[in-house]
């Protein structure tokens, strides 16, 4: 029997959930024969030009009736409360039920059933709580983030508590079918707990997948005679790295560059965009994945961006990248935070988000060799946890059973 994998949406693998979810696709199938894919219709076709292993199956991500398109446009507050009371928009109702079609009259193909979500709608476990299973079908559904919105820790935080109620009514609902759930970090799985009864679905904790493979030589190459330190990535309102380039700045090392590749909330890129001289440059746009994976190569030192919160329970694909390169990371983080369980204690370039003193101390020793090996040797010790065949392993531990 075959493998079915439920994606939320894979677009144009521009975003960090999409990236996460088509690596973790391109794994699985290095040794599941067989998977056939069902996701939206917006994916970009190039992406399954040499899909060879099963079939690919599309529903439609522009999918409003006509009645839909009325109550949108004239009677806004039936919309309203269809979306309180149902948990969920127009358009995401309509994917659940599009993919419940499919499963009615497919899943008896299936001995796996792989839910992705992309993080915001979890569309395909949702589907699945109105579903009729034999005993003989294994469903597994992958937790990447919180859900919904009001579940998430500050500052990410939002919505309304008593409004999604609703919402996680019809998660747990799903979870309530679910034979294994995998989530990419222990402290998000433990984050879950505070909301949801995973009462008999079996628990792993699996990391994101990775796309590349990377041996490159560990050096601190330079850009000319100068060391570069570069972040890559989406910087959101809550990652803010004033403080950072405050201290950068104060410094004045003149041998050391700073580089930002991403796009940047606007109030952040208001606090920051004066910074963009001399040895400082900031680029607000994005970048294609493997454009970015090949500056972050040719840096000394990786710079990762949290939030100033207290806690996050986060595992950034960033994160997973970074470690594969191999490369120093300049760390601020949360002091709880799956990045800071991951590292350790004696992890030499961490610290919190707007930590002056600390921040002011890492920068003073980018040239410490001892340092630096020690953040070395704890970055490799990682790489395994974080390698492809340590992922793959762990998911055919789960599918075999």
């Amino acid at each position: 029997m075959k493998t079915l994998i439920i994606v939320e949406e894979i677009g144009d693998i521009s975003v960090s959930a999409a990236i996460a979810n088509w690596s973790l696709i391109n794994v699985l199938s290095k040794k599941i024969k067989e998977v056939d894919i069902l996701t939206l219709d917006n994916v970009s076709k190039n992406l399954f030009e040499n899909w060879s292993n099963g079939q690919v199956f599309f529903h439609k991500k522009d999918n409003l009736t006509s009645i839909q398109i009325h109550i949108r446009k004239k009677v806004t507050f039936i919309q309203t409360i269809f979306q309180i009371f149902s948990g969920n928009s127009f358009e995401q109702y309509n994917r659940i039920i599009n993919i419940r079609k499919f499963l009615k009259n497919n899943k008896a193909q299936y001995k796996n059933i792989i839910l992705l979500s992309g993080g915001m709608g979890f569309s395909p476990h949702q589907a699945v709580s109105k579903i009729k299973f034999t005993d003989k079908t294994n469903l597994l559904g992958i937790f990447h983030d919180p859900y919904p919105s009001s579940s998430y820790p500050e500052p990410y935080k939002g919505g309304n508590s008593y409004y999604d109620y609703f919402k996680r009514r019809n998660l747990q609902k799903a979870i309530n079918k679910i034979n294994y759930a995998i989530f990419p970090s222990k402290i998000l799985y433990e984050w879950y707990l505070k909301d949801y009864n995973l009462g008999s679905a079996n628990i792993s904790i699996i990391p994101h997948a990775i796309k590349f493979k990377n041996n490159v030589d560990v050096e601190n190459e330079k850009e000319g005679s100068k060391k570069v330190i570069t972040h890559t990535g989406t910087l959101l309102k809550p990652r803010n790295p004033l403080t950072f380039l405050n201290v950068f700045t104060k410094i004045k090392n003149k041998n050391v560059l700073l580089n930002f590749h991403g796009p940047i909330h606007p109030e952040v890129f208001l606090d920051i965009k004066d910074f963009n001289k001399q040895n400082i440059h900031i680029s607000n746009e994005r970048i294609p994945y493997d454009e970015a994976l090949r500056k972050l190569n040719k840096s000394a030192f990786l710079l990762l961006v949290e939030s100033g919160a207290e806690f996050s329970p986060f595992l950034p694909t960033k994160f997973v990248d970074y470690i594969n390169l191999g490369k120093p990371i300049i760390v601020l983080t949360p002091e709880k935070s799956e990045i800071s369980r991951l590292l350790g204690e004696d992890y030499p370039f961490k610290t919190t988000l707007n930590n002056e003193k600390e921040i002011e101390k890492i920068l003073l020793n980018l040239d410490n060799d001892e340092l630096i090996k020690l953040s070395l040797k704890i970055i490799n010790n990682l790489k395994k946890y974080f390698s492809e065949e340590y992922i793959l392993k762990k998911y055919l531990e789960v599918l075999s059973n």
